[in-house]
């Protein structure tokens, strides 16, 4: 696992931050006792397997398990639990933690939720300590011309979390996690503010691509207003920041979505449609929209070259983007053969590990 430290101190934890730290109950990071309640036969099993292979003490009273946990134990004790279960035994499984050495008293049962959902909130404590502490960086992925690939075009920023021993933590996990725990719409916001902060300490002409998930977004009109403020904050000019919708498929509202990318197109940004390809709710916005780019999808382009169906689709949606005026970005491009292909099917610019790899520095 990589190191790296934060290269400008963290940014004050915002008043949304330090409202959902204070939303994680202190109880639940202390040493108590976790109960779980078990369905008799393969889950039960299951649970008694785990408990006795990583050595948790535990006694087994009828259908409920009971699991004398230290500090700071939970989070451990119940990742293990989930992963031994399937998600919907982990569901299925109700759950109670009890701080202190005390017994169950009939207001804690008020509290009682499933292990899946304890799970989540026992890992949630990280997350918002990220969140609080101003940890989340962006790491940097050249876009380059297609007709020379010497050249820098953009930079997308792409999310990174950062460990208090340095260690860096990957995108995937911390949008797993957030989406679980309904915190999807917090870490946008933050991952932006990062974005455009480590953006402009690397010149006001850098032109970078900030990953936009407007299903995300709990008020749209909120933070295309606390983006502007982050901006103005900075020497960073607005048009060169270029949001690019990821997920497009899971807002279902197509004309408020179309109203929400008009409204960051107006405050002077200019807009991306990632994925293209990937599905025909993308595709649909592009006539609605009008992106100033349009990002081909990774799995349509991965084996072009040897793909006759892959590759009539990659060119008819090519054709589209220069038809339309739009910039066309070929991401995922990982061999020669498949960058020869798009280079002599038009596209304007290039992106994938062949070309560069994501760093925190930027590629001159």
């Amino acid at each position: 696992m990589s190191r790296i430290r934060p290269s400008t101190p963290p940014e004050p934890a915002s008043c949304i931050a330090r409202a959902l730290h204070r939303r994680l109950p202190d109880r639940i990071r202390g040493a108590g006792t976790l109960y779980l309640w078990l369905r008799r036969g393969r889950t039960a099993l299951r649970v008694a397997r785990r408990l006795a292979s990583t050595g948790w003490e535990h006694e087994f009273v009828d259908a409920c398990a009971r699991i004398p946990l230290g500090n700071g134990d939970v989070q451990v004790c119940t990742a293990e639990l989930c992963s031994a279960l399937t998600e919907a035994e982990a569901h299925d499984t109700r759950a109670l933690f009890v701080p202190g050495e005390g017994i169950p008293q009939l207001p804690d049962f008020a509290r009682m939720t499933s292990l899946h959902a304890l799970d989540v909130l026992a890992r949630s404590g990280w997350l918002l300590d990220q969140l609080a502490e101003g940890r989340f960086i962006s790491f940097f992925h050249p876009i380059v011309h297609a007709a020379d690939t010497g050249r820098v075009f953009a930079h997308e920023a792409l999310l990174r979390g950062v460990e208090r021993d340095g260690s860096i933590i990957d995108a995937q996990p911390i949008l797993t996690l957030a989406r679980e725990a309904d915190l999807l719409s917090e870490v946008d916001s933050a991952a932006c503010r990062s974005a455009i902060r480590e953006a402009a300490r690397h010149g006001p002409g850098m032109c970078v691509f900030i990953n936009f998930s407007p299903a995300a977004i709990r008020d749209p009109e909120a933070h295309l207003n606390s983006t502007v403020m982050a901006i103005e904050e900075v020497d960073l000019a607005r048009e060169r920041v270029v949001f690019e919708v990821t997920e497009a498929d899971r807002y279902g509202d197509t004309p408020r979505l179309q109203q929400v990318l008009n409204a960051y197109r107006r405050a002077g940004f200019r807009v991306a449609l990632d994925d293209l390809g990937a599905g025909w709710s993308t595709l649909n916005l592009v006539h609605r929209v009008r992106p100033d780019f349009i990002k081909l999808d990774r799995e349509l382009i991965r084996g072009v070259h040897d793909d006759p169906v892959k590759a009539l689709i990659a060119r008819k949606l090519l054709e589209i983007g220069h038809g339309m005026r739009i910039g066309t970005i070929v991401e995922g491009i990982e061999e020669e053969a498949e960058l020869s292909w798009v280079r002599d099917n038009g596209a304007d610019f290039v992106q994938g590990f062949l070309l560069g790899k994501p760093s925190p520095v930027v590629r001159s």
